[in-house]
């Protein structure tokens, strides 16, 4: 029977307590682990609808028998942010006390967890990866939690940091459905991609993973550094999931997203059963430094020329910005392709400043021009 817990989160005010709500499914403590999440950003709604979707079809399998063996599910991540509401607007994305985004700054556990394996390794996999696995524990259990959003945090990572699957339900602006996965797991974050229909994988390099999936693999990649005669395993797959756009949040999708989630983890033999052929055959994988992230340079109105995944050759207009104050009416700046690839993203904002992001060209060559900290949705 699915087991739910309630964890108590710091009091951000007098009279004011909020909660985070887990579900667990499957064997207590039992391998494999998959832990998923959504609304990290709480302003990012489409994986909230599809968990509960999924929920659902896993206390059926559990019913069964067939989960191998544990799942957690925490169907809304932040708590905090979906209290921020301001105007009739949710600003979930950044914590408004000031800690910045609530995607960012998780504690980087890799120093505490090799002291706390020093000495200890030896040549067993399984051993090693155990010993890795109750440093890391430790590591989080140890890390202050001075305010309230930092609290939420080390609760998340406590909950997840021995996970061998990690799942972060997020979404974009506007866009297609898409996966964020680190280069050495490209592979499997492909098969991945196809079962629950994302054409677009986004990789990158361990080294510069900032987000919370990250936070599950980089101590593993400088322990695997440190230590080259001891054998250990990364977890299989920590991956960000994109489900379209903000507004994208309806029963039919979440359903189906929700289905496609689940044959995965039965062709990964997370859950017994006949999986499902997968829903796309070609998946379009761009290492992060060949997305171009266009950012409007004009004020007025947004038009867009071109649809979602049109493919874009360098120089094509897919957008143009209409001037408000110009002298003659209608007068329009093109808005061009920085390089070849697939409009994968848009803004659904209309009136525009210069400065504002307003698409991503998914493309396949590096761009020279592009800064690698300023694209991300994530």
């Amino acid at each position: 029977m699915m087991r739910t817990e309630r964890i108590q989160l710091m009091s951000p005010s007098p009279g004011t307590r909020r909660e985070l709500l887990v579900h667990r499914l499957g064997q207590a403590d039992a391998r494999p682990k998959v832990y998923f999440q959504a609304g990290l950003h709480a302003d990012e709604w489409p994986g909230l609808l599809v968990l509960q979707h999924l929920l659902t079809m896993l206390q059926e399998a559990e019913r069964q028998n067939a989960i191998q063996g544990e799942i957690i599910v925490v169907p809304y991540a932040n708590p905090v942010g979906l209290s921020q509401n301001v105007f009739g607007y949710v600003a979930g994305r950044f914590d408004l006390t000031g800690t910045g985004n609530f995607n960012r700054n998780f504690a980087d556990l890799y120093l505490d967890a090799r002291s706390g394996v020093e000495g200890r390794l030896g040549s067993d996999l399984e051993t090693n990866n155990e010993l890795v696995r109750d440093a890391l524990r430790a590591a989080v259990a140890a890390e202050l939690a001075e305010d309230e959003t930092t609290a939420l945090k080390k609760t998340l990572l406590a909950l997840s940091i021995d996970a061998d699957y990690v799942f972060d339900l997020h979404c974009d602006d506007h866009s297609s459905a898409h996966v964020y996965s680190v280069k050495r797991q490209a592979e499997k974050a492909q098969d991945l991609c196809r079962h629950i229909g994302a054409r677009y994988l986004l990789t990158e390099d361990l080294d510069g993973v900032v987000a919370f999936d990250g936070s599950h693999l980089q101590p593993w990649h400088w322990l695997q550094k440190d230590f080259p005669d001891n054998p250990m395993e990364m977890p299989k797959l920590a991956v960000t999931v994109e489900y379209r756009g903000q507004y994208d949040v309806s029963d039919e999708l979440a359903a189906v997203d929700a289905a496609n989630l689940f044959n995965y983890l039965v062709s990964e033999n997370l859950i017994r059963g006949d999986a499902q052929a997968p829903q796309l055959d070609d998946i379009h994988v761009s290492p992060l430094e060949s997305v171009d992230s266009m950012k409007a340079e004009a004020a007025g109105l947004l038009v867009f020329q071109k649809p979602l995944d049109a493919w874009l050759e360098q120089g094509d207009v897919f957008a143009e910005i209409v001037s408000l104050d110009g002298g003659e009416p209608n007068q329009r700046t093109p808005v061009r392709a920085r390089t070849a690839g697939y409009l994968m993203a848009r803004t659904h904002r209309r009136l525009v400043r210069p400065g504002d992001q307003i698409a991503k060209v998914c493309g396949e060559k590096p761009l020279p021009h592009r800064k690698i900290g300023n694209l991300l949705q994530l």
